[in-house]
């Protein structure tokens, strides 16, 4: 599935968040912000580096997290963001990380 970021930011904020399975602070973070999502906030996750996709969706499934996750896998998209430490939050408004 395909995320416009500029379109998601642009009637709210859009929080990125940037996280990992194997961050150990992110074991703390991810339950807030997916709960942030489930109360209707404006929320992408992005897993870093936390295996493939079927091993990914196993995990996010036993957490029972609703928040929509990106798989990257390799670290590619993570790179694109200058993401260097997990977890990452970033906020975007229309299209611009403010």
């Amino acid at each position: 599935k395909t995320h416009d970021i500029a379109a998601l930011s642009q009637d709210r904020p859009l929080l990125i968040y940037v996280w990992a399975t194997w961050c150990s602070i992110c074991r703390f973070t991810t339950p807030s912000v997916d709960k942030l999502a489930k109360e209707g906030g404006n929320v992408v996750s992005i897993a870093l580096r936390s295996g493939d996709d079927a091993k990914l969706a196993r995990w996010v499934e036993k957490k029972q997290l609703s928040m929509p996750v990106i798989n990257d896998k390799n670290g590619a998209l993570s790179q694109q963001w200058q993401v260097s430490v997990t977890p990452t939050l970033i906020m975007v408004s229309k299209g611009e990380v403010v």
